[in-house]
């Protein structure tokens, strides 16, 4: 018999799904820390942990550390599957440790992408320009940057990295993608290595962070890279909010060495209510929301309900995380 614990959300929304699978028990933990099964509650000691899923919901319940402690003392951790792309946090290395098997996601991965997109074409066709020309009834014209013939450096070119090229291609722009890989992508005019980003930092119209947080990379985006860039060009994080020094950053929009910062990750989250990047007129701050498109949950769901069942019945699982890796 298989036990699974999962968000008790979760499994309310996806019990259709789950019902048709047979020898699996499904064990429910909800936001008071409460774990059920078939209804009836359970103490710690009738529960081992072997198989999990951390989908949002669970992320959002506020049970981190007690789930921390059942991983920690579970004696036979089998499958996992987590619905973050990023792995830096350390309960991620206690699982690489301990499971057998360990997926982590991309059903954010288009919605990240788009959120990309949208929010440096927000930012050259100065839509909120035009909105405030519309509001006075000003018959102001509006000459606006496009993504035809722009230079995009994507510093992370994995799943996320790869669809914001996709989709920036069809645009007309020019990709260069980094990565380990240096291995040709149709959606990219180059691949490079991390330890080559200077020599493309001056013709970068745009700087994407999609990118893992490591000893790499950690502090990446210095004074001498944001002084390297062009002074017109956007830098956008969607990876981890460490990756940027934020002193750097601030100092260099203060002196417009780079045009704009979208931010969706912080160092500190949530960002403090006296952050300069609140107010800031040449950043857009999200509260780390970029993968919230309407159809992620829905990816998430799918995603998981098939890796489950290909795991139950012994068969090959998708997104399998390499414990190398970290």
């Amino acid at each position: 018999m298989h036990e699974v614990l999962l968000a008790e959300t979760t499994y309310q929304r996806l019990r259709s799904e789950f019902d048709s699978l047979e020898n699996v028990r499904y064990v429910t933990l909800n936001e008071t820390g409460v774990l059920r099964s078939a209804g009836e509650e359970l103490s710690m000691d009738e529960f081992d942990l072997s198989m999990l899923l951390m989908d949002v919901d669970l992320f959002q319940q506020g049970q981190m550390e007690r789930l921390l402690e059942m991983l920690t003392d579970s004696r036979s951790l089998e499958y996992v599957h987590t619905a973050a792309a990023g792995l830096d946090s350390p309960i991620f290395r206690v699982i690489a440790d301990k499971a057998k098997v360990f997926c982590n996601s991309n059903a954010q991965a288009p919605a990240i992408a788009e959120f990309v997109v949208a929010s440096v074409l927000n930012r050259w066709h100065r839509f909120d320009v035009l909105a405030e020309n519309q509001k006075q009834a000003n018959w102001q014209g509006n000459e606006f940057k496009q993504v035809l013939g722009s230079n995009w450096l994507i510093i992370g070119f994995g799943n996320v990295g790869q669809l914001i090229a996709r989709q920036v291609h069809g645009f007309g722009a020019s990709i260069t993608g980094v990565r380990r890989s240096t291995a040709d992508n149709e959606f990219a005019d180059r691949v490079c290595k991390l330890a080559d980003v200077p020599d493309f930092l001056d013709q970068a119209d745009v700087v994407v962070l999609s990118c893992s947080l490591n000893s790499a990379t950690e502090g990446l985006v210095d004074s001498a890279f944001l002084k390297a860039m062009k002074n017109n060009a956007v830098l956008v994080n969607i990876g981890r909010g460490a990756l940027i020094d934020d002193a750097a950053l601030l100092a260099a929009l203060d002196e417009s060495e780079i045009d704009y910062a979208v931010l969706d990750v912080f160092q500190t989250e949530p960002l403090p209510t006296e952050s300069r990047f609140w107010s800031h007129e040449k950043v857009q701050v999200t509260p780390h929301s970029s993968y919230a498109g309407s159809k992620t949950t829905e990816r998430y769901d799918r995603m998981f309900v098939e890796n489950l069942k290909r795991y139950v019945a012994g068969d090959e699982v998708f997104n399998l995380v390499d414990p190398g890796s970290f």
